[in-house]
C-alpha cells in the first residue's frame, strides 16, 4: 500500500485540471430538484454538472433501496463521461488495487460475487445502472467495503485502537471525532437500529462506522492519484460533518471536495428537513421509494 501521507501530498499538489468538457444532455424529472445544502436555494442542473467537473473528489450519496438514486448517478456518469473519473464503490470489497472490469456482459454477476458485492444485501439489480455506467466510462473502479472479519473485532472490542487496522487508524487519527460528532453518530446508530441497540454496543459500532469511512477515504486517495475520483456510497458516508469528507479534507487539504446528498421527500411530499439537507454541499431531492416500515417487527415483538 502506498503511504497515506504520500497519497495526500499527491492529491494536494495536483496541477489544475483541463477546462471542463461539454457534458452530454442531462435533465431531471419534474419530481426531482437540486438545492444548495446549506441554504436550500435552487441550483440549476448546469451548475451541478459544472461543480462536479471542477472537483477533485465527488461524493455521491444514495438511499440504498431507491432505484431513482442509482439511475440518476448512472446518468451523471454518462453525462460527464469525458471526465473519465475513477469510481470508488462502497459496495465492492476494499482492495489496494483497481477492480478488473468483467470480460463480458454474461459474466456480470459472477464478477460481482468475485469482488465482494453482496447481491442479496444490496438488493441487486438496484445498483445495476450505476455499475454499468462505471464499467463503460470510469478510468478505473475501486472497492471500499470493509469485511465483516475486519469489523467484528472492532465492534466486539468496543472500538479499541488495537482492533483497528493500522493504515485506517492513521487516517482516523488525522481527524479525530470530537464529543459532538460522537453524539451525532451514536444517535444515528440508535435510530437506525429502531432504538433496540444495547448501550454497550454503541462504542464499537460507532468506531466500525468510522473505520468504514476511513476505508472509503483511503480508496479515494488511491483512486485520485491521476485524476478525479468519485465515491458511490450511502448518504451517511458522504455527509460533511462526521463521515468521509471530514477524513478526506484532513488527508488532502488542498483538494476540491464536493458532497452531493440524494435525499427523499418527506412522507407528506415536502422537502427534507433543514437539519438533514445542510450536511451536504448540494442536495438532489427525489420522490420516496415504496418500502415497508423497517421497525414494525420490533413494535410487534414488544
Amino acid at each position: 500500500m502506498i503511504p497515506l501521507l504520500l497519497l495526500a501530498a499527491c492529491a494536494g499538489s495536483r496541477t489544475a485540471p483541463a477546462p471542463a468538457p461539454a457534458p452530454a444532455p442531462f435533465a431531471l424529472s419534474a419530481a426531482t430538484e437540486i438545492v444548495a445544502g446549506p441554504s436550500g436555494r435552487p441550483v440549476a442542473t448546469a451548475t451541478l454538472l459544472a461543480r462536479i467537473a471542477r472537483s477533485d473528489y465527488v461524493l455521491l450519496g444514495e438511499v440504498h433501496d431507491n432505484a431513482i438514486d442509482h439511475e440518476l448517478r448512472a446518468r451523471l456518469i454518462d453525462a460527464l463521461a469525458s471526465l473519465r473519473p475513477a469510481i470508488v464503490f462502497e459496495q465492492f470489497a476494499d482492495a489496494d488495487t483497481p477492480i478488473t472490469p468483467p470480460p463480458s456482459a454474461d459474466s456480470l454477476e459472477p464478477w460481482l460475487d468475485a469482488h465482494g458485492f453482496d447481491r442479496k444485501g444490496w438488493q441487486w439489480p438496484l445498483h445495476k445502472p450505476v455499475v454499468l455506467a462505471a464499467i463503460a466510462h470510469a478510468r478505473s473502479m475501486w472497492g471500499a467495503n470493509v469485511s465483516r472479519q475486519t469489523l467484528t473485532p472492532v465492534v466486539m472490542g468496543g472500538g479499541a485502537d488495537s482492533t483497528v487496522p493500522s493504515g485506517l487508524r492513521s487516517l482516523m487519527e488525522q481527524a479525530p471525532l470530537g464529543a459532538a460528532g460522537r453524539a451525532v453518530l451514536d444517535s444515528e446508530l440508535v435510530e437506525g437500529h429502531c432504538h433496540q441497540l444495547p448501550a454497550e454496543m454503541i462504542p464499537g459500532m460507532r468506531t466500525a462506522q468510522i473505520v468504514r469511512d476511513a476505508a472509503m477515504t483511503g480508496a479515494l486517495l488511491r483512486a485520485g492519484r491521476d485524476g478525479p475520483a468519485w465515491l458511490i456510497a450511502g448518504n451517511g458516508h458522504v455527509r460533511n460533518d462526521v463521515a468521509v469528507p471530514r477524513l478526506l479534507r484532513a488527508a488532502a487539504p488542498n483538494a476540491r471536495v464536493l458532497t452531493v446528498g440524494i435525499l427523499e421527500r418527506d412522507p407528506d411530499g415536502g422537502p427534507p428537513a433543514v437539519s438533514e439537507r445542510r450536511m451536504y454541499d448540494l442536495v438532489i431531492i427525489t420522490p420516496r421509494a415504496e418500502r415497508s416500515d423497517p421497525c414494525a417487527q420490533f413494535r410487534r415483538s414488544g
